[in-house]
């Protein structure tokens, strides 16, 4: 380990044992889904400012539903060498999020687009499948 991730490390087990012993909550904002996962209970996954999909970190990191979140899940090293991930390539570029696309900000390089994401906006919320507590912004989400 390198002086700068012992550091980091250090930090977020201080992060962990304040939230446990003060019954703290946090608002952590990071890109780096490893530690996202080590500190939080719940996850919010946002794409151009807008939340697409939100849940307890276990059923979020077990069972993702919405591309974007399954794209970045499957970004992450995974500490076992013999399992190989789903790899996931993401098309085209990041829109502006000053002018963002029309209905779902992640049609343009969503591999499961349809038509209807061009013309609506899908709703935060559960899928069948899901419990009440796990939502998801995705007119196509499985």
């Amino acid at each position: 380990m390198t002086g700068r991730s012992v550091a980091g490390a250090r930090r977020a087990n201080l992060l962990v044992a304040l939230k446990r012993e003060f019954q703290l909550t946090y608002v952590f904002v990071a890109h780096n889904l490893a530690v996202v996962s080590y500190i939080s209970d719940r996850i919010a996954v946002m794409y151009l400012g807008k939340i697409v999909e939100i849940g307890e970190a276990a059923s979020l990191y077990r069972n993702p539903r919405h591309p974007y979140t399954r794209a970045l899940l499957a970004a992450m090293p995974q500490p076992d060498p013999g399992r190989k991930p789903e790899r996931i390539v993401l098309r085209g570029d990041v829109p502006s999020p000053i002018d963002p696309p029309s209905g779902c900000r992640f049609r343009t390089r969503c591999p499961i687009a349809q038509e209807l994401c061009a013309k609506s906006e899908p709703a935060l919320g559960p899928t069948a499948s899901e419990a009440r507590d796990h939502l998801v912004a995705c007119h196509f989400a499985s």
